[in-house]
């Protein structure tokens, strides 16, 4: 199924799509933690060049903690990058996944419990040439539009995987979940997106720093976390998802009920407004960046005052292999295709397992 911007746009607006992770929240052009590292360091290195009394281990220590905002590879830096190797090495490296059949639902359980059902898609062959994908992407966004308002938010995922005859889709939806038009309950696929038979017992796999390794093979998932570049008149992942690699592409969305949505659309806007106020009184100008975020924040709580979803959204690749080597390479060709579709990639370097896991169906832990 090819996943198209409009149908995006739907699900967020029309006019706002995608573009860069909210998560990464900045304050006068740097991320949050690093603006903090930053004003740390200076007062400690700056204490103790100008302190009576000089102190060499206080500047020793405030220039650490100047390094420490120093940005790196995969959007870490060097304090978030040794808080990553610090966890990696301090948990275990065997990790499990299992299902149960509940009758009408599975349970899956991996960094996290998450009761899904799961629909196959009823494909009719190229349905983007007969407009069926405009149609199945219409009743999606008015289903999800729909589960905005319940008391508590709800996850959804869409899981695409292509083959060399056929490509498998699989909606997994939180347990009640009722039928959906065009889809087929399958517990078999969900079965084979989770890599593990329900009441079999759990299926382990040992996590590595870039990847994962089965008894089948090996693993590594990829995040998609800026869309800015990508060409608005095409399908957003269809170069990706018809990769010579055949990666399997998963799509969660996390739906905020109405009441949640509308407090933090409000406060996100209210948030960096008054961070503009305050660099703009301390002589800092403010960037088109930044006033393009506060254009879209504010679009956007109209937006969800006017009963639209507020979505979180989690894209994740997932690129399999049957020795490290050929890993390697599949996985420098699907970030390839992903920059030269205009997608920002993260690595997910000392953190597989956990990205494993969130992009099973209903994303356990997520």
């Amino acid at each position: 199924m090819n996943w198209d911007p409009s149908s995006v746009g739907t699900l967020t607006s029309e006019y706002l799509g995608l573009g860069e992770a909210d998560a990464d929240a900045r304050w006068i052009g740097i991320r949050r933690h690093q603006a903090v590292l930053i004003i740390v360091g200076v007062g400690l290195a700056g204490d103790g060049v100008i302190a009576r009394h000089q102190s060499p281990l206080e500047i020793m220590l405030g220039i650490a903690v100047l390094l420490g905002a120093a940005p790196m590879v995969d959007g870490l830096t060097v304090a978030l990058y040794l808080v990553v190797c610090g966890r990696f090495l301090w948990r275990g490296r065997w990790n499990t996944v299992a299902c149960f059949d509940l009758g009408t639902s599975y349970e899956i359980q991996a960094k996290g419990t998450a009761r899904v059902t799961g629909f196959e898609l009823n494909h009719r062959g190229r349905m983007d040439l007969s407009g069926l994908d405009i149609e199945v992407s219409d009743r999606l966004s008015a289903m999800i539009v729909g589960f905005a308002t319940r008391p508590s938010s709800s996850h959804v995922s869409l899981h695409v995987r292509s083959g060399n005859r056929k490509a498998s889709t699989l909606l997994a939806l939180e347990d009640p979940a009722n039928h959906q038009d065009g889809w087929t309950v399958n517990h078999a696929l969900l079965e084979e997106f989770i890599g593990a038979k329900a009441d079999a017992g759990s299926s382990g796999f040992l996590e590595r720093w870039a990847y994962i390794r089965h008894a089948s093979g090996v693993t590594r998932t990829l995040r998609i976390v800026d869309f800015n570049a990508a060409n608005s008149s095409l399908a957003i992942l269809e170069r990706v998802q018809m990769s010579a690699r055949k990666p399997t592409i998963a799509l969660h969305f996390q739906v905020l009920s109405s009441v949640k949505a509308q407090k933090l659309a409000s406060r996100a806007v209210h948030r960096l407004g008054s961070d503009g106020a305050v660099a703009s009184a301390a002589g800092f100008r403010r960037t088109a960046k930044a006033s393009r975020a506060l254009n879209r924040l504010a679009q956007r709580e109209d937006i969800v005052v006017g009963g639209q979803a507020l979505l979180r959204m989690g894209a994740f690749v997932t690129v399999r292999a049957a020795t490290l080597g050929e890993l390697r390479g599949a996985v420098k060709d699907v970030i390839h295709v992903c920059e030269e579709s205009g997608l920002r990639v993260e690595r997910g370097i000392g953190v597989q397992a956990l990205w494993y896991c969130f992009q099973l169906p209903g994303g356990p832990g997520w």
